[in-house]
């Protein structure tokens, strides 16, 4: 496992996988509400940004960004300096039992772009509304504003939701440094 010595950036807020992952590999993590503020951030400080691959933005249901893009605007400006693959927290289907009863009654249901696969395969009909993190998807579901969500388990638990089913995906993450700063500092070896 890499450890960092710096700050690495990346989405937040709290209980994010990216805020977890960096967690992982560094103990000063700066959480912003986009990979794009994460990455100036990174770019402007010489520091770190933990982006992962499935890294999609959709606005007003399209797509808006995607790792892809992200990594080819930074050629020039920002190296990766590692990539490894990961297990992310344990995810669910949550569902609020105050809008429906069980998964057949879904019709509305919030989640992260990337895991629109999970919401397909559990509740094909339902209408997406997509949220930058898991966590404010989570939160609109315990909110009343949809009937279910795809959350991280861990997050989901400190809600009133109930969870119906569990994803445990892996996940490839990205670790971005500025080209203007020192080359990158691992601690403890490269092995991921």
């Amino acid at each position: 496992m890499i450890e960092v010595d710096g700050v690495i950036s990346t989405l937040g807020p709290h209980g994010t996988d990216s805020a977890h992952e960096a967690a992982k590999h560094c103990s000063d993590v700066a959480l912003f509400p986009s990979f794009a503020a994460a990455v100036a951030h990174a770019e402007e400080t010489g520091g770190y940004a933990l982006v992962p691959t499935g890294y999609l933005d959709f606005r007003d249901g399209q797509l808006a960004d995607s790792w892809v893009d992200m990594h080819f605007r930074l050629l020039g400006r920002m190296r990766t300096v590692n990539v490894w693959e990961n297990p992310t927290k344990t995810m669910c289907l949550a569902i609020n039992r105050q809008r429906v009863p069980d998964r057949r009654s879904i019709r509305s249901i919030a989640l992260h772009p990337a895991t629109t696969l999970f919401a397909r395969q559990t509740c094909e009909d339902a209408e997406i509304t997509y949220f930058s993190s898991k966590p404010l998807a989570v939160e609109a579901a315990a909110k009343g504003l949809v009937d279910a969500c795809i959350g991280s388990v861990d997050v989901v638990a400190q809600t009133e939701l109930e969870p119906i089913d569990h994803f445990h995906p892996t996940m490839v993450w990205s670790l971005y440094q500025s080209v203007r700063a020192e080359p990158f500092r691992c601690v403890a070896g490269t092995a991921g």
